[in-house]
This record gives structure tokens, C-alpha cells and sequence, in this order.
């Protein structure tokens, strides 16, 4: 084993003493959270804020009136369109500038009356809001049942409906739209909660009566437009010490401290920021200190996008993204698209490449489904029904797709993903002329089956429902992660057995497996059907796991996401192991999930979703295709 460099130690030391300084400073800003200091701090910016609110306002008013006065005095004097646009941005200017720098300090101020004032309110507002929250959340459950109860009746008559234009919507953008939002504007406060939002009044007044003895241009009328901006900043109060700190900020209220004081409410607010990045640095100096064995175990492209995963956590934690709700879902889309990822497997092991033709199997397991929709089967006897279905489906297309397959060799990529996408396109028109006749599934109006199909009344999510579990945060869906691994050890079996050794064999050295008695062409008929088989059982599992079933054009993408997870995974076009799909799914889903979210946080635009989805994930193909380093098939 070769020693380590000078500089190799030397970077991880220094990475070392960097993360024990973060995490101090972390854990003693933690503590300083709960003292009498950030306290008193936090009382001062609220009240700061609030002078801010209010004088904010009256500043306002100040440029809105300059402004006017300059548009009259420039119709006065004659003056353009132009020129008098130009007059009111400058004296709208000079009178901002002007009034801001009046309102830096607040001379008359009561400090003492105005912090009563504010507690007050606050205690009344705390008393309203927590009985508002309790009676809308009961409101809400209630609304949601009748939903339910709703959809199922508009689904037993065959009412429901979805557009076609549903099929090029997003994975993500799909479950965002199938989330339930309660209509509130039903919603009646109990006497109680009317009696509680009427006592806000009187503590309002005192404190805006407060405001106005320090404000001297703060006017009477403007006292119910104020109304919600304060209260506002006084409901803050009741938040977390990094929600409640943030809320004043925002405000400017963090000029109202300065040193030492400005200085460690700063740290108190990233205290929770630099235990994290405390923890990337760590792991930064140990990928360093371990570098050449992490290189030599995982890979060159496996390290960097494990390293780039890790650092989209760390960046995740940074812009108060939910990391445990992340990693929820990242073990989520893991199971819920591991399966089609292992389909690649034996495709790649037989020695046809990358089977991007695996929508052949995709349109077995999908048939199978819709043959227990149509029956309303429901339960595990439906899942494992649809399971079974599709693999006595998927055996004889696998049988033709391979022996098609043979008679191509050489361009078997490029002919598997015309394949594919032909028989997507084939059963787009099939779909509207297959004898299905259940209401749940056909057009309300015309014939033929709908884009979308809901699970929920059939198997939907029974595998993410078994043995699930919460932990630091975490939603592990057991039943989905098992059956997964379940999958991947009956492949790893299957390659150890006698058969399989023939044809990872086949699909390494043609001519060597040919010579010792191997026909490869069989071999290669193998790989490609259980490919086919493992994928209408991957579409299957996908379904009830995201709760939809997507015909038409759904499955064509199918492919490329199992590619993109196996390639990222460690695996080439010439060879691959059940490891590098577990490895790859997770990495790949991980760094989807978490690429996409931090990328909109970092860039404050809207729509950033698909596009960021599209870029990450050709990316990442692009990345391991080139790391792959070529290889052939000798």
C-alpha cells in the first residue's frame, strides 16, 4: 500500500481544524440561542422592525407626493412627457433619501411603552392563532373526506377524465398538480375565534398609538393599512429563533445592533449552517486522506458524484431546504425506479448494451395492470397478479425482441431504442382500440383507455405502505426498498448460477464463450428476455409507487432514466454488476432530487424544474458515457 503525501496529510489537517472550528462555533451559537442576550436582542429587533414597518410607509408617502408635485410643476412649465418623468424620479429620489435618513433614529420613542405594547399583542395574537390553526386543520379534514368521497363517485361513473396533454407533463410537475389544496373560502370561525380576532383591535391601537407618538407623520388613515404588514412583524415573535431573526432582518432591524452584539446573534442564526458545514469538511478530509482507495473502490465517476451528492446536502442545509424530507424522497424515486434500472442489467451482461428497447417489457406490465384495473382487483392479490401477468407477457416479446436482436448485432443501441420507441408509438394506437371496457379506465366520452390512471382504488403505493417507518426525520419506505433488493439478489443469484456465468461469459468474449461451448446466440436471447421481464415488472412497481399509471406516450423516456442510473451507477456498455445499479439508482436520484431543489433556491426564477431535470440528467449520462472510457467488447 503506498504511504500517503505530505500534501495529502497536510490538506486533511488543515480540513480537520477548519470543521472543528465550524462545529464550535455551531454548538456555542446553539447555546446562545436559549440565553437572556439573544433574547434581548430579538425583543430589540422586533421593535426595530416595527419603527421600520411604519416608517417605511410614511417614506412611501413622502416619494409618492414629491413625485406629484414635480409632475405638476413640470406641466407648469410646459415641460415634455419626458422630461417631466425625468423630474419626478429625481425629486422622488431626493425627498427617499431625504426621509430615510430622517427615520435612522427615532428621538420621541417610548421604548419602554412600545415593548409592552408589542408583547401584548403578541400574547393576543399567539391566543388567536392557535385556535384559528386547530378549527381550520379540523375544517380541512373534513374537506378533504368529501373530496375523496368526491372523486370516488366521479371515478365510479366514469366522469373523470384527464386531458391528453397530461402525458408531456413532468414526473415532478405531475405530483405537484395531483397534491390536494383545501379551499378555505367555506371556512366559519366559531364565536370564540370571532371574540379572539376582535380583542386584536384594542392591542393594535395601543401599540400604532405608540408608533404615532414617535412618528409625528404618521397619519390616522393609515392606520388599517398598516394593519397586516405590523402585524406581521409582531406574529413573528412566535416562530423560531432563525424564522423570528430572519423575519426582523429582512426588515432592516439588524442595523439596530452593533460589535459584539451584531456579531454573535449573526453566529447564533448560522449556527445550525456551520454544524453543517463542520460535517462537509469532515467528510471533504477524509475523501482526501482516503483518497486513492475511495478512487480505486468506487471510481473515478462514482467519487466525484458521490462528492458532488454530498455537497448538494451540505448546500440543501445551507438554504433551509428540508434535508430529511430530501432524503425521504430520494429513498422514495430509489425504489420506485430501481427496478427498471436493474433491467439494464442483464442486456449489458449478455452483451446486446445499453437495452434502451426495454419499453417492450414496460407495455407487458402495463397491460397486465390495466388487466386488473379492468377486473377491480385490489390489494396484494392485485399487485402480484399484474406481477405475474406481465412476466408471462413480457417472456415470448423478449423471446422475438432478442432473436431481432441477433440478427443486428452491432448496432443493437441504436436498433433496441428504435425498438422501443416504435412500440411506444404502436401502442399509442393500440391503447384507444384494446377491448378494455371498465368505466374507470375508457374516455367518459368517445372510446379507447385515458392517459392517467389512479392506483389509489387498486394497489397503489401497497409496497411503500409495508413496514414503513420514520426516523430523524426520515420516511424509509421499507416494502418498496425491499422488494427492490429482493429483485436485485435474485439477479445476483442468477448471475452466480450456471446459466448466468454463461452468459456474463457470452457477453464478455463472444469468441472465447463460443469456443468453450457457450452459444452465445442463446445467451444473448436470455439476457434480453429476463431484461424485458424485469422491466414490465420495474413499470409495475413504478405505478403503484407513484400512485399513477401513465399510458401513451409515458413510457418512452423509461429507458434513458435506467441507463442514466446504472452508467452513473459504475457500469459501461460492455460490462455491469447488480452493485452498480443500487449505487447508481440512489446517485442518480439523489442528486436529481436534490440538484433540482437547490438550483431553484440559489436562482430565484420560476419554471427552473423540467429545465434543471433535463440538464441534470443528460448530464449525467453524458458524464459516465466519457468516464467509461470507451471500452469494447473484445
Amino acid at each position: 500500500m503506498k504511504k500517503r503525501t505530505t500534501s495529502q496529510l497536510a490538506v486533511s489537517a488543515l480540513l480537520i481544524l477548519i470543521a472543528l472550528a465550524l462545529a464550535a462555533a455551531g454548538a456555542w451559537g446553539l447555546a446562545a440561542r436559549g440565553g437572556q442576550e439573544a433574547s434581548d436582542n430579538l425583543l430589540r429587533m422586533r421593535n426595530y422592525a416595527v419603527l421600520r414597518t411604519a416608517s417605511g410607509a410614511i417614506i412611501e408617502e413622502t416619494v409618492l407626493q414629491a413625485k406629484r408635485d414635480a409632475r405638476d410643476v413640470g406641466r407648469d412649465k410646459g415641460l415634455s412627457r419626458n422630461d417631466i418623468t425625468v423630474l419626478m424620479d429625481e425629486q422622488g429620489a431626493i425627498a427617499q433619501a431625504a426621509a430615510e435618513e430622517r427615520y435612522q433614529t427615532f428621538d420621541n420613542l417610548d421604548t419602554q411603552a412600545l415593548s409592552l405594547a408589542v408583547e401584548n399583542l403578541e400574547s393576543a395574537m399567539s391566543r388567536y392563532t392557535a385556535l384559528e390553526t386547530r378549527e381550520k386543520a379540523a375544517y380541512a379534514d373534513e374537506w378533504l373526506a368529501q373530496q375523496e368521497a368526491l372523486e370516488a363517485a366521479q371515478a365510479a361513473s366514469g366522469e373523470e377524465a384527464l386531458s391528453a396533454e397530461t402525458q408531456a407533463v413532468s414526473e415532478d410537475a405531475m405530483m405537484a398538480a395531483t397534491q390536494t389544496r383545501v379551499d378555505y373560502s367555506g371556512f366559519v370561525p366559531s364565536a370564540e375565534l370571532s371574540l379572539l380576532e376582535e380583542g386584536l383591535t384594542p392591542s393594535y391601537d395601543a401599540m400604532y398609538d405608540v408608533l404615532a407618538a414617535a412618528l409625528p407623520d404618521l397619519r390616522p388613515e393609515m392606520r388599517e393599512d398598516l394593519r397586516p404588514s405590523l402585524l406581521e412583524v409582531v406574529q413573528g415573535g412566535n416562530s423560531p429563533f432563525v424564522q423570528e431573526y430572519d423575519n426582523y432582518a429582512s426588515r432592516g432591524a439588524q442595523g439596530v445592533l452593533e460589535g459584539a452584539e451584531a456579531r454573535n446573534m449573526i453566529i447564533a442564526r448560522q449556527a445550525g449552517n456551520l454544524i453543517v458545514l463542520a460535517v462537509g469538511f469532515v467528510i471533504f478530509a477524509l475523501t482526501v486522506y482516503y483518497y486513492k482507495a475511495l478512487k480505486r473502490s468506487l471510481g473515478m465517476p462514482r467519487l466525484v458524484i458521490s462528492l458532488f451528492f454530498i455537497l448538494l446536502c451540505v448546500m440543501a442545509a445551507l438554504y433551509n431546504i428540508n434535508v430529511p424530507g430530501m432524503i425521504s424522497t430520494v429513498l422514495w424515486r430509489t425504489g420506485m425506479y430501481g427496478v427498471l434500472a436493474l433491467a439494464m442489467l442483464p442486456g449489458i451482461q449478455a452483451g446486446i448494451s445499453l437495452n434502451m428497447g426495454m419499453t417492450v417489457g414496460i407495455i407487458a406490465g402495463l397491460i397486465s395492470t390495466l388487466i386488473a384495473l379492468e377486473m377491480n382487483m385490489v390489494g396484494w392479490g392485485s399487485f402480484f397478479f399484474s406481477v405475474i401477468v406481465g412476466i408471462l407477457l413480457a417472456i415470448p416479446i423478449g423471446l422475438v425482441y432478442g432473436k431481432l436482436l441477433n440478427r443486428l448485432k452491432g448496432s443493437e443501441m441504436t436498433v433496441s431504442t428504435y425498438v422501443g420507441f416504435s412500440f411506444v408509438s404502436l401502442f399509442s394506437i393500440a391503447w384507444m382500440l384494446l377491448p378494455f371496457n371498465n368505466p374507470k379506465l375508457t374516455w367518459a366520452l368517445g372510446s379507447g383507455l385515458r392517459v392517467m390512471h389512479n392506483m389509489g382504488d387498486s394497489f397503489g403505493q401497497i409496497l411503500d405502505r409495508f413496514l414503513a417507518f420514520d426516523i430523524l426525520g426520515v420516511h424509509v419506505p421499507t416494502g418498496l426498498l425491499l422488494f427492490f433488493l429482493l429483485c436485485c439478489l435474485l439477479m445476483w443469484v442468477f448471475t452466480r448460477s450456471r446459466p448466468g456465468n454463461a452468459m456474463v461469459a457470452a457477453g464478455a468474449n463472444p469468441r472465447f464463450a463460443g469456443a468453450a461451448g457457450v452459444n452465445v446466440d442463446k445467451m444473448r436471447i436470455i439476457g434480453t428476455t429476463i431484461s424485458t421481464v424485469i422491466a414490465a415488472v420495474g413499470i409495475i412497481v413504478y405505478s403503484q409507487s407513484f400512485g399513477f399509471m401513465q399510458l401513451y406516450n409515458g413510457p418512452r423516456q423509461m429507458g434513458f432514466v435506467a441507463a442514466s442510473a446504472i452508467l452513473i451507477g459504475g457500469a459501461t456498455v460492455s460490462r455491469a454488476k447488480v452493485s452498480h445499479v443500487i449505487i447508481g439508482t440512489f446517485l442518480f436520484q439523489g442528486v436529481l432530487a436534490l440538484g433540482i431543489q437547490v438550483a431553484n433556491a440559489a436562482i430565484q426564477e420560476g419554471g427552473l424544474s423540467e429545465v434543471m431535470r433535463i440538464l441534470i440528467s443528460n448530464g449525467i449520462i453524458l458524464y459516465a458515457l466519457t468516464q467509461s472510457g470507451g471500452e469494447s467488447r473484445g
